[in-house]
This record gives C-alpha cells, structure tokens and sequence, in this order.
C-alpha cells in the first residue's frame, strides 16, 4: 500500500500560476477537507457544474453519471457527501498542474478516511478545475467507483453491492 503524506499546502507553495486561481482553489480544498458547507458554497460560480465521470453508474455518457449544474444542485450534492464522511488526512501525495491560462488547476490525490460508518476510505483521485473571476465554474472529478461504492454503500451499475475489499 502507498505510504500516505498529507501535503497539499506544501505542493500548492511551490505552484506558480495566477493567485486568483491559486486562492479559490486554496479555499475550496481546504473547505471540503474541514467540511465546511457554506465555505464550499462561497467558492462556486451560480453556475457552476460538477460531474463525476467514472461514478459507480459504470456509464461514462452525458446524462448516466452523476452531474449537478448550478450553485444549489452542487451545494445539495456536497451536504450529502459530508453526512456520510467522517475524519480525513486531507489530500495526500498531491501533484498539481495548471493550464497555460491559469485558469485551470488539476490535482492528481489519494484520498484517506474513515466513513461515518467506520469504513475505511482510500481512494485516488484526479480532479479538474476551472476557474472563473475567482470562483469555481467547473469541476470534474475522477476516481476509482468500486472504492467509492464500498465506501458510500452505493450499489455498482444499479446492482452489485461490494460488502468488502481485500487489503
């Protein structure tokens, strides 16, 4: 298993780009980190889009994965997210890459929790960024769906509930 350092803070201070974008995109991680809703929320465009591509759906088409457009759909989908999650290391082993316009941030992260449940949490993580007059306009969001459905309890392709995962 992949030794796992939290240290996003570390990364971003040696990230040159924009401040603008470097800033809201500070606030954000550090805002779903401490899972702090109205934090989250102040970081969003009123038009912001969220999706998650690779969702436990196993359906990659627009329209079959999970997508929420626009401030109150996004909102929703993090106070959710929040009411299952339980204490997290933050972004671990973090890589962090911006666009030649600097308005795009992609950061390539493991994951490490413990659910509400008392689940155990890993994952992997690349998740996309763009930015917009110091908001967040657009964020996509990868990550392996199995363990995301163990962790959730959220049932693979409609169906196939994963009770554990080999360590």
């Amino acid at each position: 298993m992949t030794e796992l350092k939290p240290d996003f803070h570390e990364v971003l201070a040696r990230t040159e780009g924009p401040q603008t974008t470097l800033d809201v995109f500070r606030r954000w991680n550090e805002a779903i980190d401490a899972q702090d809703l109205k934090a989250v929320r102040s970081c969003m465009a009123d038009d912001i889009l969220v999706e998650i591509p690779f969702s436990e759906s196993g359906q990659v088409e627009k329209g079959k994965f999970r997508s929420y457009s626009g401030i109150d759909a996004a909102t929703e989908f993090w106070a959710v997210a929040f009411t299952a999650e339980g204490e997290s290391a933050g972004p671990c082993n973090c890589e962090i890459t911006l666009s030649a316009d600097g308005m795009t941030v992609f950061l390539e992260t493991y994951g490490k929790l413990t659910m509400a449940t008392g689940r155990d949490y890993r994952n992997r993580y690349i998740m996309k960024m763009v930015t917009e007059n110091g908001l967040v306009k657009h964020v996509r969001e990868y990550y392996n769906p199995i363990q995301s459905a163990y962790a959730f309890g959220r049932p693979i392709a409609g169906h196939i509930t994963v009770e554990s995962l080999s360590v």
